[in-house]
């Protein structure tokens, strides 16, 4: 029991001294190309939703929402600006931690090891999808999606017009997201099964998935 709370806080500590690493070194965990900005810093939520499940999501999901808040109040310019406002920079991701943990819990009981380590695949550019979705919901309800404040935020010194706004908006979202998806894809999955081989943690249950295959072999 010892053990397992001493392998749990060393955990906690490796994943919250990672999102602050990302977080705060230029062109790690938030990217700026041009006008686009992206991030990977919910990879290492994703990651240890996949490992450790709701809480720990949950937990990894607050702690990208805080620093994020953090950076922008430290360096409000282009992009951080944004995450000014914490219910954007903090409740968005705390809602992205806890649905992503509950995901692979549900996976976990439902499929065999070598099923759910294909699966978090593609639950990690759906799930990174529904990051944006809701940080972009957020901007929406407190009137961040708005010509002035968007010029603002991005340093463009004159005010975008409006007939140009939405296409703006789309383009920039867009490809932030379309870079978002594809680096989750390809590096959750990766660093999942890394671990858990060398490491043997986040894997399933296998007395889980044989319950349940009773359970629907009994049924049938």
């Amino acid at each position: 029991m010892k053990n397992k709370v001493i392998k749990s806080i060393s955990y906690d500590a490796m994943f919250i001294a990672l999102i602050i690493l990302f977080t705060f070194v230029d062109y790690l965990g938030y990217i700026n190309i041009g006008f686009v900005s992206f991030t990977t810093i919910h990879i290492l939520v994703l990651i240890g939703a996949s490992l450790f499940g709701y809480k720990k999501g949950l937990l990894y999901g607050t702690i990208m929402g805080v620093f994020s808040l953090l950076k922008a109040i430290q360096y409000p310019g282009t992009g951080n600006y944004f995450f000014l406002n914490p219910f954007i920079s903090i409740l968005p991701r705390m809602i992205f931690g806890l649905v992503s943990g509950l995901t692979f819990d549900i996976l976990k009981k439902c499929c065999s090891q070598k099923l759910y380590a294909s699966l978090i695949l593609p639950c990690s550019g759906i799930l990174t999808l529904f990051h944006t979705i809701i940080v972009v919901l957020f901007w929406y309800l407190f009137g961040i999606l708005d010509p002035f404040y968007i010029s603002r935020a991005l340093g463009l010194g004159e005010m975008i017009k409006n007939y140009t706004f939405v296409s703006f908006v789309a383009t920039f979202i867009s490809l932030g997201a379309l870079f978002e998806i594809i680096s989750a894809m390809v590096i959750t999955p990766l660093i999942y099964i890394t671990i858990n081989k060398v490491f043997k943690i986040g894997g399933v249950e296998e007395g889980n998935f044989n319950k349940k295959r009773n359970e629907l072999t009994e049924t049938k």
